[in-house]
């Protein structure tokens, strides 16, 4: 249902519509406002809170793999300058006991 905000200031009835169905307020022709029912509302509203709570999350774990990615490339990096250091010093001793 469509009507202009000048028709729902002269008729007040119309708001009873809002339980059958969403009415859209018009201003000049171009949608102004969308009066519903308020029980649809608050089910609009739980849903946009539970998409948020979805959407942070997803945001946080996608963190956390990112984190724990680097990290691991961190360790890895490590973990290999480690190892590289520990065959220098075996082959210093190797070559330190051949002579």
């Amino acid at each position: 249902m469509r009507i202009t905000a000048t028709q729902i200031k002269q008729n007040s009835a119309i708001l009873q519509e809002a339980l059958k169905e969403d009415i859209v307020v018009t201003k000049r022709e171009k949608p102004f406002v969308v009066i519903i029912d308020y029980e649809k509302y608050r089910k609009l509203e739980k849903m946009a809170k539970e998409y948020e709570t979805t959407q942070k999350a997803k945001t946080m774990q996608n963190l956390w793999l990112k984190s724990a990615k680097e990290s691991e490339k961190r360790l890895n990096r490590d973990d290999k300058e480690l190892y590289d250091a520990i065959n220098r010093e075996a082959m210093s001793v190797m070559d330190r006991a051949d002579d």
